[in-house]
Order: C-alpha cells, then sequence, then structure tokens
C-alpha cells in the first residue's frame, strides 16, 4: 500500500505542476540594500530558506548547525532519506534534514543523540561542510592556482583541504586575502557562498516576480486567469516564461507586457494545441478510461506537459492494448504517455566492468524522469511514488 507521505508528496506534485507556479513575495523586510540581495532571493525563489520564517531573515545572525544542515538539505533536494532521530531537533521537517546530511557525513550529529542545532558554524566550519557536499555531489579538481590566504595557518588542520578547495573554486573568497576561518558565517555570507556554487552565472531571473507580472498583465486583458487558461498556457522551461495560445493573443497584451515585465526578453510566445482547461479534461477523461478499464487499483497518477503538449500518466502494471486503443479513440493518438512500474522495477541496471568499483549513484533510478520540463521536486516526487510501488 502506497504511503500516505509519498501520496501527500505527489498530491501536492500534480497539483503545483498543473497549474501556475504558487507564488509567494519574499517576506524579508530587513534587507534593504544588501549586497546579498540576490542571492537571498534567488534562494528563497527555490524554497531553500526554511530554516528562516516570519518576515525578518536576519541577514548579520550566525549560521547555525540546524541552519546549515536544512540550507544544504533544501540544496541538494535528493540526498536519501534517514532513519536517524535527533533529540533537539525542533520540527519534523529540521529532522529530516539534519537526518540526511548526518547520515551521508556531510554534518554529523553526536553521540548524546543530539545535532547541537543551536551551535553557531564558523566560517571554517561552513567550509568544510560545503566540501564535503561537494565531495558527495562527486566535485571535480580545479586547476585554479591562487596564493594562499594570509592567515590559513590559522585554519584547523582538518579544515585546511576544504578551504583551499573554496578559495580555488572562487568561494568564500575576500578582498583581503584573510579567511578569518574562526568568525561566525553569517547568514548573508552563507546564502551568497551557496548562491554562487548553485548559480554560477550573474543573469539571475527571478520566477516569482516575472510570473506575478505576467500573471497581473494576463488579468488586466483577459479578466481572470481562468478566463486566459480557456484560451492559453502559462509555464517555466527552464529561466523562460513561455505564454502559449491556441489563438492570437488579445492586441495590447504584448505591448501591456514589455511596459510592466521587468524581464520581457526572458518571455516565449508559442502557438499550442490545447489551452489548460483542455489539460484538465484530457487528464479526467484519461483518468476514467484507464479506472473504467482497468480498475482504480492500476491508476498512480497523471501530470500535464506542456512544452511537449501531452499528457503523463503512471499507472502501476502495463495497460491492455484494448485500454491504449481506447485511450487513443477518446482524446487523441500520442497524447497520453503511460509510464508504469512494472516496467520500470524491471528495467536492468548497467553492470559495472570487471574490477571496477561502481560508483553510488545518489540519484537513484536516474532514467525514470518523466519529462525534462518537470522541476526536480516534481520528478523527485513521482519517482517516490513509483519506488515506493516496486516495494
Amino acid at each position: 500500500m502506497m504511503k500516505p507521505k509519498k501520496l501527500a508528496a505527489l498530491f501536492v506534485a500534480f497539483t503545483l505542476f498543473s497549474g501556475v507556479t504558487a507564488l509567494a513575495e519574499a517576506p524579508y523586510t530587513d534587507l534593504g540594500g544588501l549586497k546579498s540581495r540576490a542571492a537571498i532571493d534567488y534562494l528563497y525563489d527555490n524554497q531553500c530558506l526554511d530554516f528562516a520564517a516570519g518576515k525578518t531573515f536576519a541577514p548579520q545572525q550566525v549560521l547555525t548547525r540546524g541552519d546549515l544542515a536544512q540550507l544544504i538539505y533544501s540544496v541538494a533536494l535528493k540526498l536519501p532519506e534517514s532513519p536517524l532521530v535527533f533529540s533537539d531537533a525542533l520540527t519534523p521537517k529540521a529532522n529530516d534534514a539534519m537526518a540526511a546530511v548526518a547520515a551521508q557525513g556531510i554534518l554529523k550529529g553526536y553521540e548524546d543523540g543530539s545535532f547541537h542545532s543551536d551551535e553557531p558554524v564558523t566560517r571554517e566550519e561552513f567550509a568544510a561542510v560545503l566540501y564535503r557536499y561537494l565531495k558527495y555531489c562527486g566535485l571535480e579538481e580545479i586547476e585554479n592556482h591562487q596564493l594562499p590566504y594570509g592567515d590559513i595557518a590559522d585554519v584547523a588542520p582538518e579544515n585546511r583541504t576544504a578551504v583551499e578547495y573554496l578559495q580555488r573554486k572562487d568561494l568564500m573568497t575576500t578582498t583581503d586575502n584573510l579567511f578569518r576561518p574562526r568568525e561566525g558565517m553569517t547568514r548573508a555570507a552563507a546564502a551568497e557562498t551557496i548562491y554562487h556554487m548553485m548559480h554560477s552565472d550573474a543573469d539571475y531571473v527571478s520566477h516569482v516576480d516575472v510570473e506575478s507580472q505576467v500573471i497581473r498583465a494576463l488579468n488586466a486583458e483577459y479578466g481572470s486567469m481562468p478566463a486566459f487558461f480557456q484560451q492559453g498556457t502559462l509555464y517555466w522551461d527552464g529561466d523562460k516564461l513561455v505564454l502559449g495560445f491556441r489563438e492570437s493573443p488579445r492586441m495590447f497584451l504584448k505591448q501591456r507586457l514589455k511596459k510592466d515585465v521587468s524581464r520581457y526578453d526572458v518571455l516565449v510566445f508559442r502557438h499550442v494545441r490545447f489551452a489548460r482547461a483542455d489539460y484538465d479534461q484530457l487528464m479526467t477523461r484519461a483518468v476514467n478510461c484507464i479506472v473504467s478499464e482497468e480498475g482504480v487499483q492500476n491508476y498512480v497518477g497523471s501530470v500535464p506537459d506542456y512544452k511537449n503538449e501531452t499528457i503523463d500518466v503512471i499507472v502501476r502494471r502495463p495497460l491492455a492494448d484494448t485500454t491504449v486503443q481506447k485511450l487513443n479513440e477518446r482524446i487523441g493518438k500520442g497524447v497520453v504517455r503511460i509510464h508504469d512500474v512494472r516496467t520500470a522495477a524491471m528495467r536492468p541496471q548497467p553492470a559495472s566492468p570487471a574490477g571496477e568499483t561502481k560508483k553510488v549513484d545518489t540519484d537513484t533510478n536516474k532514467d525514470l524522469s518523466h519529462s525534462p520540463l518537470y522541476d526536480e521536486a516534481t520528478n523527485a516526487a513521482v519517482n517516490s511514488v513509483i519506488r515506493d510501488a516496486m516495494k
């Protein structure tokens, strides 16, 4: 039986993907003209700042071990779950993060069963944790020779390799060539470092800002988003926001978008076969067809793929040929793509050459991805359900 937690994850993923991404205004009121504002906005936009709930970010506050665990866990997305339980975890979500990073040796707990979650993190400790995370991800050696920090001797011997590596990678660099290893790592500095690790170029597109501006323009032209969705689609493809139209867009829409959208250059306009409302109807018809032909037990879920103009349906076992034929008749040939758990479970794993130690791939069942358009969270949720159903 599928676990409630897995079902909830799948439901959230389908809900988010089937419509416009849920928007939330960045709540922090204490950033002002902060140099690292773009980094904080980027991490908030990508849901990596769970530890900083509320309306203030406290940028100069020193990061704690608990904060750092949640930050790494949010950035990583696919760290395996761990059954570890820490006595000082304030929430189940915080414990999930601590357990995951501890299990992989990225940031370990203590023998007394606690994580010391409130303990402040120094710059060298942060460097060591980030280095271990990059090693976990399969970091590459950097041929970027620089003068060593003037205070490199003050770095603990066990952390020196990490500090030197990050310097070569242009992470945590300073203007005066002093690393200051024992100073506390502030939230702002941590955000900036993680941002540069995740997003090396400076041309950051805020999905929240651009999408909210586009939605305001669409509301003005069409009266409401439901009215627009009767005629078109709206979805992100990487850093491009795609507006799909079954017919020509309203006469003054592009003019309004040029005026109101700060990054008009990231907008893409395309002609589409289906509007958002059409996908809702197509998915309903597909589900009804599968359930009526094969029973509700075989159906897992469905997600629209706006880019490829198809519907991806996940089932537990391969559909009968008669069911596939009826899907093609009722919905259209090639519109529905079927992914079944049984075939995924039987898919052979590539064998390692004799004598070679196979590197552990942390992205388990990577080839279960369902669409290049899905974000990592959606793919992770769908794959999680498939793997759970295999058990």
